[in-house]
């Protein structure tokens, strides 16, 4: 899928982007935490588009849903069949690792991301190190509004998130090994980059608009479609092709294999563990 790619910087000004940035997207008082999801700024999600925001010192502090820290908050379209949202955060000199909540308009949490949910990817083309995780919800009866909130833990400031080494990722390149290279250890902070894509649960790639119906509770996807997907979803990861990957994935789950997305976590993790 081509990806247009919106620059959107953290709730805060940013230069040479006017379609983007109006009042709605200016940073919140200065030294003042939002204590009320109404009084937070908020940005609306483009579907299919990936969405990058960077979180800085000026970004709106958030003192809400048990949640302290630098935060950016998305209003989510409500889209019936339900959201799979993509987040990745990028791992430089120090990282923002990303937790996530949804939540309704009254508070109620929806689903929800940490760190534990989170898989290291390796830079790859153009991308760098990088953190990645997913979220999906469904809206529920008596939900007029979700809002996807992205924040990181306060309290694991002081940890650190392991990357690959530099030599060792050019050795493997190479095709050789360096075993006595260890990994390097970068630190946590308040502030980073990352980016999301939301996507239509049930919707064919390049036909966002159209969100098909869920399986009724008597129809089952075939055995032989669930083995396939399954084969296909690890034999991707394992071909570090991860876009592929999450593109079968978005399959799956339109054909109704609920355990498609274990399946890709899965992968991802022994695939890590190999490294």
């Amino acid at each position: 899928m081509n990806k247009k790619v919106f620059f959107i910087y953290g709730l805060l000004l940013l230069s040479g982007c006017s379609t983007f940035v109006d009042n709605q997207y200016k940073v919140a008082p200065a030294g003042k935490a939002v204590t009320q999801l109404e009084k937070a700024k908020q940005l609306p999600i483009t579907m299919e588009k990936e969405i990058k925001i960077a979180v800085t010192a000026q970004t709106q502090v958030l003192d809400i849903y048990s949640i302290d820290s630098p935060g950016v908050i998305f209003d989510l379209p409500m889209v019936k069949n339900g959201l799979a949202i993509n987040i990745e955060a990028e791992v430089n000199d120090s990282v923002f690792v990303p937790s996530a909540k949804v939540i309704n308009q009254s508070g109620d949490i929806r689903a929800e991301l940490d760190d534990e949910g989170l898989v290291y990817l390796k830079p790859r083309l153009a991308d760098g190190n990088r953190l990645q995780g997913n979220i999906k919800v469904h809206p529920q009866i008596g939900d007029s509004s979700l809002y996807l909130v992205i924040f990181t833990d306060k309290d694991k400031l002081n940890e650190t998130v392991a990357v690959s080494h530099p030599a060792k990722l050019d050795a493997e390149g190479r095709g050789n090994y360096f075993p006595e290279v260890g990994d390097i250890q970068v630190p946590r902070a308040l502030t980073g980059k990352f980016s999301i894509e939301a996507t239509a649960l049930g919707a064919r790639n390049n036909a966002q608009s159209i969100v098909l119906p869920a399986l009724s509770a008597t129809e089952r996807p075939q055995q032989e479609s669930v083995s396939f997907y399954h084969q296909a979803i690890r034999a991707a990861i394992a071909d570090n092709d991860v876009d592929k990957a999450m593109g079968l994935l978005r399959d799956a789950e339109q054909l109704g294999i609920t355990d498609a997305d274990q399946v890709f976590r899965d992968a991802m993790k022994a695939q890590l563990d190999k490294k």
